[in-house]
């Protein structure tokens, strides 16, 4: 089996924007530069006139420069390499990731001299920034360029001739232009499958604890509402709802969202926030009940739970589905506080959870009742994420190596 295809619930562009403003939340200077070197881009590639399918994924590759930085880890590979790595392996351009490493494969594809064109945007956004002057911004340029082409160069000057470039990168209009370009870029439906393996491994770069999480909650979820005959929409949209229902734990402290001990009453209070989060990162840009189901996974039957303590009278079976799976999730893996417990440990506190009216007793006795169809269909799924892994460790090294060398 495979993860489900999850592109009819969410269109692109909003899953776009939804990790643009999630990376905002781990370094918003970092983002707002990557925009405004977006926008250099696009318009360099506008004046030379290069295909705008072209253009959308050197746009898009501007949008995500040096993500590989925030990524945990004990490698020392460097930022390029990493986003190189998160672009080939995670995001819907794969095979324009090449020409970040100006290597020979994309040579071969003819790509790369848009590693150039990339490149020289990039510095020249670097020194406009640093400077807040134009003329020294491209004085700097042609002192450090690292055989530019000629025509990339005489565009750019052309640009900051006939534009205000430097007006235009101070106020929102850079923004305005970049978001309604990719929102604008057609994807294939296997690029758009993409955006959901992005968008998960987002979390990464914050806390690989919670990138697990999230993914086998996820699909926890959909298995128990497929047995449980939910509608095809449905079990979509909760499978979305499961990869982003912790996406607010990004503005949560690390040293809070990783304590091996128990938080404190303070501390637990914050963490209680990031239902909120998530509810502010995902508006305007999801279906309201994929958003509702997020918001409200830790409510509880009983209405002892939070955000609002609303009962079982206001909480769905699709939300109510996400509360078990979350619960089992956090549950069978191992956490920074706890080690992975047992099936059978698990069942017992579901039992007593559904018993004390925290859980849906529906929800939790199909759950028991298919557990081995679900767990197996589940551990598979993850298994295939881990091989994935596996071959990205082996790239990397061999990167790492060759870049020593």
């Amino acid at each position: 089996m495979r993860e489900p295809r999850c592109t009819s619930v969410v269109p692109s562009k909003n899953l776009w924007e939804i990790a643009i403003e999630f990376l905002g939340k781990i370094d918003i200077k970092l983002m707002e530069f990557n925009l405004k070197y977006a926008y250099i881009t696009y318009c360099i590639c506008r004046l030379e006139k290069i295909p705008k399918r072209i253009i959308s994924k050197l746009v898009f590759l501007s949008c995500f420069n040096e993500v590989g930085k925030h990524y945990e880890g004990e490698n020392d590979s460097g930022s390029q390499i990493e986003t190189y790595l998160f672009l080939k392996y995670f995001s819907p351009i794969k095979k324009f990731a090449d020409i970040l490493l100006h290597d020979e494969k994309s040579k071969k594809s003819g790509m790369y001299a848009f590693g150039y064109t990339l490149d020289m945007c990039k510095h020249f956004t670097s020194y406009l920034l640093e400077s807040n002057d134009i003329d020294i911004a491209y004085k700097k340029l042609e002192e450090n360029k690292k055989g530019y082409a000629y025509l990339d160069l005489f565009m750019l000057n052309r640009l900051i001739h006939k534009t205000d470039l430097l007006y235009e990168l101070n106020s929102m209009h850079y923004k305005t232009v970049v978001y309604k370009y990719i929102s604008k870029t057609i994807f294939s439906s296997k690029e758009k499958d993409s955006f959901f393996s992005m968008l998960a491994s987002l979390f990464e770069m914050y806390s690989a604890q919670t990138l697990y999480h999230s993914k086998l909650t996820a699909i926890i979820a959909y298995m128990i509402a497929k047995h449980m005959k939910v509608k095809s929409i449905r079990c979509k949209k909760i499978y979305v709802a499961g990869l982003c229902h912790d996406l607010g734990k990004v503005c949560i402290p690390l040293k809070i969202l990783e304590k091996p001990d128990k938080l404190s009453d303070r501390e637990y209070s914050i963490m209680k926030r990031h239902v909120e989060f998530t509810k502010l990162i995902l508006k305007n840009k999801m279906d309201y009940d994929i958003i509702e189901i997020a918001y409200r996974h830790h409510e509880k039957m009983n209405g002892t739970g939070y955000p609002n303590q609303l009962d079982k009278i206001s909480l769905t079976i699709d939300q109510r589905i996400l509360q078990v799976a979350d619960v089992i999730s956090a549950l069978i893996a191992k956490r920074s506080y706890k080690e992975a417990w047992s099936i059978e440990r698990t069942i017992a506190i579901l039992d007593e959870s559904a018993n004390e009216g925290n859980l849906d007793k529906a929800v939790v006795e199909c759950f028991k009742k298919n557990q081995k169809k679900i767990l197996k269909t589940t551990n598979m799924l993850m298994s295939q994420a881990d091989k994935v892994y596996d071959i990205i460790n082996k790239e990397r090294e061999v990167l790492k190596n060759s870049s020593n060398n």
